[in-house]
């Protein structure tokens, strides 16, 4: 019978039920005397490990940050830790719930050569998870022969056209599982290709014709493109970084001193530095508000400096 509830609770997506569930456990094994918080206690109930991870876990990585715990630790990473705990305390009990809460829990930290290995060792039984085991490891094969296609290291323009091909080959994994887990995974593959593009162009700007107006072209497609990510703010603090180090070259490149120097050129890279970080800045609730003030500061103050120069 509780075998049949913890499997359960993978193919249902009514929590309500497993919360209900639990009740009648808890009630059942109720002493007189009081006992701490349940949070606080060891993992040593895998309903109650697979509770949680149902409960704090979400699909939808790409949007919104990985899920912390009460103690502040990463959800997936907990739940391994958790259930490696319980194997030891259980060893051999609901061997194909363990493996397959595992393997989640590696697939949402894109561990997927982990994630295969335990969905492949969920054990064959009347009321298993073999099924959707299979269903899983099927998808997870399609994100490793994407990730194994090997990118050229002797030419630049094939190295981007490999890029652009994973890209690519990610969209139709978006479009295939779209509303599944592996939706929003591939989602995140092929927003790290698009961002490894545009740092590739960064890094290569000055071997290219205008490639300093091709690393804005790529960080305003990213930043377009990935308007829903959960990094959004780093690419729009990233972008703001390059015009600021664009305006940096410019003084080193030109006195502000001298009659060459160009303060509107200059004042141009500047505001578009601050603008990208004020965006930043008027959000509240973000890692990444206090990191843009700063960087608003600062801009402001060499701005200030330049102009005093070169009055």
């Amino acid at each position: 019978m509780r075998l049949e509830v913890l499997s359960s609770t993978f193919r249902s997506r009514d929590l309500g039920f497993l919360v209900a569930a639990l009740g009648l456990f808890v009630i059942s094994g109720c002493a007189a005397k009081a006992i701490p918080e349940a949070r606080y206690l060891p993992a040593g109930d895998l309903l109650d490990i697979v509770k949680d991870f149902q409960r704090l876990s979400r699909d939808d990585l790409y949007r919104f940050p990985a899920p912390k715990g009460v103690t502040g630790m990463n959800v997936m990473k907990a739940t391994l830790i958790r259930l490696q705990d319980y194997e030891k305390k259980h060893p051999g009990q609901y061997p194909d719930v363990v493996q397959f809460t595992q393997a989640m829990a590696y697939e949402r930290l894109r561990e997927y050569d982990q994630a295969i290995a335990h969905y492949q060792r969920v054990p064959r039984s009347d009321g298993s998870l073999e099924a959707q085991a299979a269903n899983n490891l099927e998808a997870l094969e399609v994100f490793q022969r994407i990730l194994k296609k090997p990118l050229s290291t002797e030419d630049p323009f094939e190295y981007i056209k490999g890029l652009d091909e994973k890209v690519e080959a990610w969209n139709e994994v978006v479009q295939k599982y779209r509303g599944t887990v592996y939706e929003y995974l591939a989602r995140m593959e092929e927003e790290k290709i698009d961002r490894a593009k545009v740092a590739f162009v960064e890094l290569n700007r000055y071997r290219m014709k205008d490639g300093n107006q091709l690393v804005i072209l790529g960080y305003s497609q990213l930043v377009t493109k990935h308007r829903q990510s959960r990094n959004l703010y780093r690419y729009l603090l990233d972008f703001g970084d390059f015009y600021a180090r664009l305006a940096r070259e410019y003084l080193l490149q030109n006195d502000p001193e001298g009659l060459s120097f160009d303060l509107d050129t200059f004042d141009q890279l500047a505001k578009s530095a601050a603008g990208l970080y004020m965006e930043v800045a008027q959000v509240d609730g973000i890692m990444e508000k206090i990191e843009a003030e700063g960087k608003i500061e600062a801009m402001r103050g060499l701005v200030e400096e330049v102009k005093r120069l070169n009055r």
